[in-house]
């Protein structure tokens, strides 16, 4: 199956993002990880080169494969589509539910989620914290026909992990632009900061794998406190 090595190198992402390579800051030799995937050389070399490629490693011509440890730790990351929660996996990370509420899309809202005008939609406003520090305010909204239900306590945990784990959903990619504007008031006092003070923005809009929207998102970050990642290679 053409489709093996991506599934080694997803793998392999989530290992890394777990911590388990934090102490030995390097990947098992290539013949170990062979033997532990049961594949070729040359697919496991396929998976290498996509991690490669992402910034997550780079190879040293005999000496192994290396992590990159700006990778892991610290960043809201702009590689991968995987919930705050999974940016900090070593950090508490929570949500406090400011609203939500069921309404009608409006032409500019069925515009960005490309559905028709009418459609019910779940628009959730949260407060996001990181180790008790007011991280971000998050204004979302969910198309209610591929997220059928949200609440309270879905809400405060990990939205993402739900869409994974309870409604069987693959998420595929987004659409992100990052910005800097002033606060407004309710921002602010969401943040603990002063109205007209610089916000970190960043808009998203996330696909599942068949290339429907499900999600369009505004953020507004904790200038003192969020840090955005871009891995690149030459």
């Amino acid at each position: 199956m053409s489709s093996v090595y991506k599934k080694i190198a997803n793998d392999i992402i989530k290992d890394l993002l777990s911590g388990k390579y934090s102490e030995t800051k390097k990947l098992p030799k290539e013949e170990d990880l062979i033997q532990f995937y049961g594949v070729s050389r040359t697919t496991l070399r396929k998976s290498i080169a996509i991690l490669v490629n992402k910034g997550y490693v780079y190879q040293v011509q005999g000496s192994g494969i290396f992590v990159r440890e700006s990778a892991l730790m610290d960043y809201v990351s702009l590689e991968n589509v995987r919930g705050l929660t999974r940016d900090y996996p070593d950090k508490k990370v929570e949500a406090k539910m400011i609203s939500l509420e069921i309404i009608e899309a409006d032409a500019e809202i069925a515009q960005k989620m490309r559905c028709e005008v009418g459609t019910k939609v779940y628009y959730l406003k949260r407060l996001r914290t990181v180790n008790d520090q007011k991280f971000a305010v998050e204004y979302t909204y969910f198309n209610k026909d591929i997220i059928p239900y949200l609440n309270e306590e879905i809400v405060r945990s990990s939205i993402y992990s739900y869409i994974i784990d309870d409604l069987k959903l693959t998420i595929g990619f987004a659409d992100k632009v990052i910005y800097a504007d002033k606060l407004t008031q309710e921002q602010a006092d969401q943040l603990g900061l002063e109205t007209n003070e610089p916000g970190l923005i960043l808009d998203s809009t996330v696909f599942l794998t068949n290339g429907t929207i499900f999600e369009v998102s505004k953020s507004v970050h904790h200038y003192e406190h969020a840090k955005l990642l871009k891995l690149a290679t030459f």
